[in-house]
């Protein structure tokens, strides 16, 4: 492929990730996790409307119960982070520890009232994609990069998707 037609499939696979893909809400149960393909995704996570994580996946009913511990997935670690830090009763969670349980109760509730889950299932390019998304949106709770620094790499693919 050319990196023109690299590009317009890259074009092609957001437009329908972001338009024609089902938005979904998040139900934070076993069965609703395994109602997900086991096939590879790029997925988005909207919090009320606003894209807020893009993830990529080489299993989406794995990567979908992995959002069910707070142990197991970033988004659940940032979204508690962000909204209850302030609480006498936080502590930081890593994938070691989570919050303790008043938090994370609060946590599942704010997850499925103002989440939703879009998704498409991608074998070639997911993490082309999941970049563009990604230095396009911004998306608040996404955090590339080890421990939140940027490699050089993913900064020069920024420039190349910042249209």
């Amino acid at each position: 492929m050319t990196k023109k037609q690299i590009e317009e499939y890259l074009i092609r696979l957001e437009y329908e990730l972001l338009n024609n893909s089902n938005n979904q809400k998040i139900e934070l149960s076993r069965s609703w996790a395994n109602s997900f393909s086991s096939k590879a995704a790029v997925y988005i996570f909207r919090e009320d409307g606003e894209i807020c994580y893009v993830g990529e996946t080489g299993s989406l009913k794995g990567r979908m119960t992995d959002l069910l511990n707070t142990k197991n997935h970033t988004l659940r670690r940032n979204i508690g982070n962000h909204y209850f830090s302030n609480f006498h009763t936080y502590e930081k969670p890593s994938s070691k520890k989570g919050f303790c349980q008043e938090i994370e109760n609060l946590l599942n509730q704010k997850i499925t009232t103002h989440l939703t889950v879009s998704y498409i299932l991608v074998e070639l390019g997911r993490k082309e994609l999941e970049e563009r998304l990604y230095y396009k949106f911004s998306p608040k709770y996404s955090i590339k990069g080890k421990r939140g620094t940027k490699k050089k790499e993913e900064r020069e693919v920024g420039v190349l998707y910042s249209h």
